[in-house]
């Protein structure tokens, strides 16, 4: 017998209060993922590391990824909210979608840069092309590995699915 169902044989409830105690959970996540973020922008600014919220925050979000993975949930990568085209035949557009997105968070975090004066260039304009060249760079590759692995798991999923679902055996 699992934990889970230990307490729940110990201390039974209908589905209608474990969906709210679901709610209430989920809302105190996101407070919590809310103050480390908060936290981490303000500890920033304050020119120090805030590294105990840095591995909470990657703490929370290792959780939700196992937690996912447990329970077979494999999401597409989303652009404007958005799912991506998960057929191999729309990896150009999904490309050009991580693209587009690395560009916008580049620029608007060069634009931060500029505006709040995180980092101080001898020449502005190169340094500002510099750092939206490198952040570009990088948030694409993060989007194009995070992205297309998302998409792999995905298509695995659905083929595996389909092929239990087309067994006459």
């Amino acid at each position: 017998m699992t934990m889970q169902e230990k307490i729940t044989k110990r201390y039974p409830v209908d589905e209608r209060i474990s969906q709210v105690n679901e709610k209430r959970l989920a809302v105190c996540g996101v407070i919590a993922i809310f103050y480390v973020i908060i936290r981490l922008i303000y500890v920033g600014f304050q020119g120090e590391l805030a590294l105990p919220e840095l591995i909470l925050l990657f703490l929370m979000a290792g959780a939700m990824a196992m937690v996912d993975r447990k329970n077979n949930i494999h999401e597409l990568p989303r652009f404007l909210g958005r799912p991506l085209d998960p057929a191999p035949s729309a990896r150009g557009k999904r490309i050009g979608m991580y693209l587009l997105a690395a560009a916008g968070l580049a620029a608007s975090w060069a634009a931060m840069d500029y505006i709040c004066g995180v980092v101080r260039w001898d020449a502005p304009i190169k340094g500002i092309l510099a750092d939206t060249g490198i952040c570009v760079v990088v948030f694409f590759l993060f989007n194009l590995i995070i992205g297309e692995s998302k998409v792999r798991k995905y298509n695995c999923y659905m083929k595996q699915a389909e092929e239990e679902e087309n067994d006459l055996s």
